[in-house]
C-alpha cells in the first residue's frame, strides 16, 4: 500500500499545471456549493419565522374538527393542568390562547355599512413577545394598558370603514349560544402586517373581551405554541402530542399549517440542487479529463508495471487513489476557504437598499440577505464531492487495468 501511494503522489506533479487547475476546480465547486446551500437555508429559515411568527406558530393545537370548520361549536379548554404543562415544554419560547370568529364591522354613525370583519381575540402580553402582530401597529398603540372595549383593525379594514384611532366602531356576530352578539368597542390603534387579507379584515381584541362578547367563557379556539429553534416544530409537535389526548385534540406543525410555504421551499431547495449538481459535475468531468489524460500519458509505464508482475487491480487502485487525493485535497481547501467566508456573511447579512428592500420594508421584513451554515451542508457536500471525484475515475482506472505488455511496444513505434 505504501508503494501505490508512493507512486499516486509521485504522478499527481508530473503535471504541475494540469494537477493545480483540477483541484482549483474541486475547491471552486465546492465552496460555491457552501454559499449556495448556506444562502438556501438561512432564507428558508427566515422565512418561515416570518410567516409563522405572523400569526400561526410553529405548532397549533385545537379541537378536532376545528381546522374544518371554524366554528365556536369546535372550542377547546385550558384547565391549570395543561397550562402548567405547556409552560413545563423544552423548547419553546412561549405560547399564546386565541380566539376566532366572524363579525360584521361597521363605523358608529348613521347610514355606514358594515364590512366583513376576523374577529381575533389576543394575549396582548404574549403577542407582543411572540408574534409580529404587537409590533405591526402603525397608529395609535396595541392592546395592553387599553381600557375594556377597545379594538385595533387592519390599516385596509380602517381605510375602508372611514375610521381612525378614537373612532367608535360597532360589532355583530353570533355567540356561543346562537343568539345575536352586538356592542360598541372603541378603535385604539391600526396595523399593518403586509398580508393583504390580514390588513383587509383583521380585527384584534383582548381575549377576555372576545370571551365576554361571544358568551365563550374559558373557551378558546386554539393554542399558537412557538418554538425556539424553527428546526425543531416537528419534534415539538410529538411532544405536543403527548399533552392532549388524540381523540378530541389535533396537533399539527408548521408543515401542515402552512402547505404552500412548504411546497416554496421544496421548490426552492430544487432549483438550488439543480444548479449544485451542475457545479459538481462540471468538476467531475474536469477531473475525469485530468485523471485520463494522466492515464494517457502514462502508457508505456503502465505496460512496463504490468510486464515486471503487478497485476489489473494494482493499476487500477493506483488511478483511483490518485483521484481520491485529487478530491480529497480539493474538498479539503474548498472547507478551507469557504466555511470562513460563508460565517463571515452568517454573522454580516448583506443590507440591501433601493427598491427591493422597499417593497420587503413595506411587508414588514427586514432588507437583509442572511445565510445559515448547516451541519449536513458540512457533512452532505464533502462527501457527494468525492465520491463524484472516484465515480469521475472509474473510466481512466478500467483503461489503466487493460494495459497490456505490448502497449509498449506500440507506444515506442508511433
Amino acid at each position: 500500500m505504501r508503494v501505490l501511494v508512493r507512486l499516486a503522489l509521485r504522478n499527481l506533479w508530473r503535471n504541475p499545471r494540469r494537477t493545480a487547475l483540477t483541484i482549483g476546480a474541486t475547491v471552486f465547486a465546492v465552496g460555491i456549493t457552501l454559499f449556495t446551500e448556506a444562502l438556501a437555508t438561512g432564507s428558508h429559515k427566515r422565512w418561515i419565522d416570518e410567516i409563522v411568527r405572523l400569526y400561526p406558530g410553529h405548532v397549533e393545537v385545537m379541537a378536532r374538527g376545528y381546522r374544518d370548520n371554524r366554528t365556536l361549536d369546535y372550542g377547546m379548554r385550558l384547565p391549570e393542568d395543561r397550562i402548567r404543562a405547556l409552560d413545563r415544554l423544552a423548547g419553546v419560547e412561549g405560547w399564546a390562547p386565541r380566539v376566532e370568529a366572524w363579525a360584521l364591522a361597521m363605523p358608529d354613525r348613521e347610514g355606514a355599512l358594515g364590512r366583513a370583519g376576523w374577529l381575533v381575540g389576543v394575549d396582548p402580553e404574549r403577542e407582543r413577545r411572540l408574534s409580529k402582530l404587537g409590533r405591526s401597529v402603525r397608529e395609535g398603540r396595541f392592546l395592553d394598558g387599553t381600557p375594556e372595549k377597545g379594538v385595533v383593525l387592519g390599516t385596509r379594514l380602517a381605510r375602508g370603514m372611514g375610521v381612525g384611532v378614537g373612532d367608535p366602531v360597532i360589532l355583530l356576530s353570533t355567540d356561543y349560544y346562537g343568539s345575536q352578539a352586538a356592542d360598541r368597542f372603541q378603535v385604539v390603534g391600526t396595523l399593518e402586517v403586509g398580508n393583504p387579507d390580514f390588513d383587509a379584515a383583521l380585527v384584534l381584541l383582548r381575549l377576555d373581551e372576545v370571551q365576554r362578547f361571544l358568551e365563550y367563557e374559558d373557551h378558546v379556539s386554539h393554542v399558537a405554541i412557538f418554538a425556539e429553534q424553527t428546526e425543531a416544530a416537528l419534534e415539538l409537535a410529538g411532544a405536543v402530542e403527548g399533552l392532549f389526548d388524540p381523540v378530541d385534540y389535533e396537533v399539527m406543525a408548521w408543515q401542515e399549517l402552512l402547505p404552500e410555504l412548504r411546497q416554496l421551499i421544496l421548490l426552492d431547495d430544487v432549483s438550488a440542487h439543480i444548479m449544485v449538481g451542475i457545479l459538481i459535475l462540471v468538476a467531475g468531468f474536469g477531473l475525469l479529463n485530468s485523471v485520463l489524460m494522466s492515464v494517457f500519458e502514462r502508457v508505456r509505464e503502465f505496460g512496463v508495471m504490468r510486464a515486471i508482475g503487478a497485476r489489473p487491480r494494482t493499476l487500477f487502485a493506483v488511478v483511483l487513489l490518485e483521484a481520491a487525493m485529487l478530491g480529497l485535497i480539493g474538498v479539503i481547501l474548498g472547507l478551507v476557504v469557504g466555511i470562513p467566508v460563508v460565517l463571515w456573511y452568517a454573522q454580516n447579512p448583506i443590507v440591501l437598499s433601493g427598491d427591493y428592500a422597499a417593497a420587503m420594508e413595506a411587508f414588514d421584513i427586514a432588507p437583509v440577505i442572511v445565510f445559515d451554515l448547516d451541519r449536513n451542508n458540512l457533512l452532505g457536500t464533502p462527501l457527494v464531492m468525492f465520491v463524484v471525484a472516484m465515480l469521475a475515475a472509474l473510466p481512466a482506472a478500467v483503461r489503466a487495468s487493460r494495459g497490456q505488455p505490448v502497449d509498449v511496444m506500440r507506444a515506442q513505434t508511433t
